[in-house]
């Protein structure tokens, strides 16, 4: 049943009235008006929407309690700790804005506004963004809302203080070999794990977390190849799957590595059996302490090397790969599709996004050319 009457406590205001359900379970849905025409346009929809199953009670809940009932129902069972630590880190970020704010009342107005205020990085944003969009739309597909609010264009404002530039993210092709010759040239000891590993990312474009995962036989001598199919959590101490399902690969090796390889292998049982250090897993990298290093660890050792071969000590290590994969995509010699598969992405559009054109030395290229055309 549904009504509309004039309300005297609001003065010439109208009332809508929706009823739903019956006896113990009957439910009202009530909304004031300024015109009469508008009262009867929200109760047809609200009566449309309670044909289609909209789940009007979850629809009152604030927007806060129902993300985190969402969290717990969809992404916790079956997200990392690192995945799952991301989607509660964007609860802290909503906390500041949808304090009060119910799931029926989130318009895309007060999303922009949340972004537009956040005032952190553009990825930090991102990820905001794509939370409360998969939220909403899930939302809709249960029934609590009849449309997803954060549909459409929403424009991420980044505080560009905590946005990393591109010049941080892509190293100089020079930097990159003198680093990559560096490490290739070694004599690795125990000690120097975490060297091991800036040598193995920047001649494989592994995540730290993949090559932290890596086990003696993983490495194939005969096919030199290397096989990508877990991950090392760091902060959690756990092994895991890889990042997604696409990640899981094979890839090749240089001779080069591979002969570093061979050496560390043969050295790295010996020198642990020797020293007490029990290794039953077969990690490679297992370090001095028989543990396997810290990927904050690496980022530090990283940092010092740069500022041994006297360069800017800006880059992390997460660089080796990015620069490795945008030598990769501008070689006209490999296709994007084989580049996709060798880094691990989901998709070709990620590697586009991320890679083309972002090295300094090829956007200096690119200019000249544009120039050359320009002046013909």
């Amino acid at each position: 049943m549904s009504r509309i009457y004039l309300n005297p406590l609001k003065g010439r205001k109208y009332k809508a009235e929706l009823s739903l359900g019956s006896g113990g379970s009957r439910r009202r849905k009530t909304k004031t008006f300024n015109e009469i025409s508008q009262a009867k346009q929200w109760l047809h929809q609200m009566e449309i929407d309670y044909d289609r199953g909209t789940t009007f009670e979850m629809a009152n809940w604030r927007f806060l309690d129902y993300y985190l009932h969402w969290v717990d129902l969809y992404k916790r069972p079956v997200v990392s700790p690192n995945t799952l630590e991301t989607y509660l880190i964007s609860y802290s970020h909503y906390e500041r804005f949808f304090e009060r704010v119910k799931m029926e009342d989130v318009t895309r107005n007060q999303i922009q506004a949340f972004l537009n205020q956040l005032g952190l990085s553009h990825e930090t944003g991102r990820k905001d963004l794509q939370h409360i969009r998969a939220c909403m739309r899930d939302a809709v597909s249960d029934g609590v809302l009849a449309r997803n609010p954060a549909d459409g264009t929403l424009q991420i404002i980044a505080d560009p203080s905590r946005t990393k530039p591109d010049d941080k993210k892509f190293m100089p092709i020079s930097s990159f070999k003198k680093i990559r010759d560096f490490l290739l040239s070694y004599h690795y000891f125990l000690a120097d794990v975490n060297r091991l590993v800036l040598m193995i990312i920047s001649q494989s474009g592994l995540r730290v977390g993949e090559c932290l995962a890596l086990k003696y036989e993983d490495i194939d001598f005969v096919h030199r190849t290397l096989r990508v199919d877990e991950s090392w959590d760091s902060q959690h101490l756990v092994l895991k799957g890889t990042k997604t399902s696409h990640a899981e690969r094979t890839i090749p090796l240089p001779n080069a590595v591979l002969n570093v390889l061979n050496r560390w292998i043969h050295y790295h049982r010996q020198v642990l059996f020797k020293s007490g250090i029990k290794n039953p897993d077969h990690f490679l990298l297992l370090n001095k302490y028989g543990i396997l290093p810290n990927s904050k660890n690496i980022n530090e050792t990283y940092h010092q090397l740069q500022k041994r071969l006297g360069l800017p000590s800006k880059f992390s290590t997460h660089t080796l790969r990015h620069t490795l994969a945008s030598l990769m995509v501008t070689s006209k010699d490999i296709s994007i599709v084989y580049v996709s598969k060798y880094l691990g992405h989901a998709s070709v559009m990620i590697t586009q996004k991320y890679y083309i054109g972002l090295l300094p030395e090829q956007v200096d290229v690119e200019a000249r050319k544009v120039l050359k055309v320009i002046a013909e």
